[in-house]
């Protein structure tokens, strides 16, 4: 289960602060959008090519990734108000061309289960080592040069992270790991970036125990264990808020 723990913990650590800015910036399914488009691509490859070379796959995925996150990115500045409903028609549109793209293969339902919930028990350490410099890069520059995070290089590396994470955990998890430690790191005053890691890091460790020990499927179960420590971060601030009264609160620090 190790290299299961090793890609869950990356994807949660480099996933926050991109979901934190995702709901600063109000555009929620952008993220399960670049990532379906991602998994059309894989699809469609692999309807194309019986077996697709590393290098192809991957140069197959960045570019529809990065290629949808820039298309995003002009929408942004060309018809803000529109952006919301053109990433959600995006989402759909996707995953319909996926169904119909599968509609013929006696194998449809398996490749888009796996591209849709992952496969993240069945990681191996080469496919850590495989994604590994591309996180190391989205961090790098996440921390180093804050100015990336605006314009259209907040959606370059957004989809530089997708696009690989989709590859580990599937869609469903991308989603879920972006969204759900943000929501549970949100204060009155804006979010808490280490609250939502430890919601995160929560989640996976005991999706992958839970996974492991009663054999269910680990995509699925990280989604639940996400939305149940999400929930249960945001109950229990509420409940230590309540505790310290209304003067207490008034004189705390912000988070």
């Amino acid at each position: 289960m190790a290299p299961a723990f090793v890609v869950g913990l990356i994807v949660t650590v480099v996933h926050a602060p991109l979901g934190i800015e995702v709901l600063k910036r109000g555009i929620v399914f952008i993220d399960l959008a670049t990532a379906q488009v991602v998994g059309l691509a894989i699809i469609v490859l692999g309807l194309w090519l019986e077996e697709p070379s590393w290098l192809v796959r991957q140069s197959t995925s960045f570019g529809a990734g990065i290629g949808i996150a820039l298309f995003f990115r002009w929408i942004e500045r060309k018809a803000p108000d529109e952006q919301e409903a053109v990433i959600g028609s995006s989402f759909i549109l996707a995953a319909s061309v996926a169904l119909l793209a599968l509609a013929d293969n006696p194998h449809g339902g398996e490749e888009l289960r796996h591209v849709l919930s992952g496969q993240i028990l069945f990681v191996e350490w080469s496919d850590i080592a495989a994604f590994v410099p591309v996180y190391g890069l989205v961090a790098a520059l996440w921390l180093a040069v804050p100015r990336v995070r605006t314009g259209a290089g907040f959606f370059i590396l957004f989809a530089l992270a997708i696009t690989a994470s989709v590859q580990l955990v599937g869609v469903y998890v991308v989603f879920a790991s972006l969204i759900l430690p943000a929501l549970a790191g949100r204060v009155a005053n804006g979010y808490v970036l280490v609250r939502a890691l430890a919601s995160g890091i929560a989640a996976v460790v005991a999706a992958i125990l839970l996974s492991a020990s009663v054999d269910l499927p680990a995509g699925p179960l990280l989604v639940v264990c996400f939305a149940v420590s999400a929930t249960a971060t945001r109950l229990l601030r509420r409940g230590a808020g309540r505790s310290e009264g209304p003067d207490a609160r008034r004189n705390a620090s912000p988070d």
